[in-house]
């Protein structure tokens, strides 16, 4: 038999193997690996109140005027950062609270004026 044959034969080997470890076996799953459970949806007034709550929390980002709005768990944000590393803080505080599925960004970066 020749390389190539070999090659082939054990590409074909190596992915029915894999194919083979890949199939689901309900006997040898461990107890602690289960899907956990589904958190309780977060009602929208409390979403709002604790995203604006993160943010007044944040000593970078506090100062700012944030306007928080939540939609069935999407989270719309208006308001002005003085730069993008706030605006990225605003939005990473937002991800963080339970029950926010979605981000609407509709911040907007202050302009300097010209030749600051």
């Amino acid at each position: 038999m020749n390389d190539r044959h070999r090659s082939v034969i054990l590409a074909a080997t190596i992915l029915v193997m894999s194919i083979a470890a890949c199939t689901k076996h309900e006997d040898k799953v461990h107890e602690s690996w289960v899907t956990p459970p589904e958190k309780a949806e977060v009602d929208d007034n409390t979403l709002g109140g604790t995203v604006k709550s993160a943010l007044l929390a944040d000593p970078d980002v506090k100062h700012l005027d944030i306007r928080v709005e939540a939609n069935d768990g999407t989270v719309m944000l208006s308001g002005m950062a003085d730069n993008q590393v706030q605006m990225d803080r605003v939005l990473m505080l937002t991800w963080m609270v339970d029950g926010t599925k979605k981000v609407d960004n509709r911040m907007s970066l202050r302009s300097r004026p010209a030749g600051v």
